[in-house]
């Protein structure tokens, strides 16, 4: 996203570039709403759905200075964490650093079933958050979600970023300065 697009959208500055599969479904930020994300890419499984999805929005690193980055991490987490907690019946959950394709991030890790038809959220799903920010001292990153069931081909969530759409939208991933 360029700065001029995220500044019609009400989102922070965060020059980004990602790829996506021209069958997924994009839901873009819109101009005059209030805008939590960049973008979200999806697909519909037969019965209608989300079956594979890459949502990407912001958080910025707000909070008193005597915080270290790694508390105020922490804290996103748990707000990601609850979100989870409060909409999947959660078999595995994982929060902390972990790394991914060689690199370390505050990372938030479930595995739940949920039973949402009208929300388009049915059956197992594998879940990844993770907080990247472009640079080490910026103030404002990218929260990158997958979610993602067993339709779409992911049945461990060492398969998020590896197979599916998300491993297309996850090396596409480049910062701009």
């Amino acid at each position: 996203m360029n700065p001029e697009e995220a500044r019609r959208n009400g989102l922070p500055e965060i020059s980004f570039e990602l790829s996506y599969p021209s069958n997924m479904i994009f839901e873009p930020a819109k101009a005059g709403e209030k805008n939590y994300n960049y973008a979200t890419f999806y697909l519909l499984d037969e019965a209608g759905n989300r079956s594979d999805m890459v949502s990407v929005g912001y958080y910025t690193m707000e909070g008193d200075d005597g915080q270290t980055i790694d508390v105020l991490n922490e804290q996103l987490i748990g707000q990601i964490r609850n979100i989870y907690r409060s909409s999947f019946d959660l078999s595995y959950e994982f929060s902390g650093k972990r790394s991914f394709y060689g690199k370390e991030y505050p990372m938030y890790q479930a595995i739940g079933s949920i039973d949402r038809a009208e929300a388009q959220f049915v059956g197992t799903y594998y879940i990844q958050a993770m907080l990247i920010r472009p640079t080490p001292s910026a103030g404002t990153g990218l929260v990158f979600i997958f979610q993602s069931n067993e339709n779409a081909g992911i049945f461990a969530l060492s398969d998020i970023g590896a197979k599916g759409c998300s491993s297309i939208i996850w090396s596409s991933l480049k910062f701009k300065e």
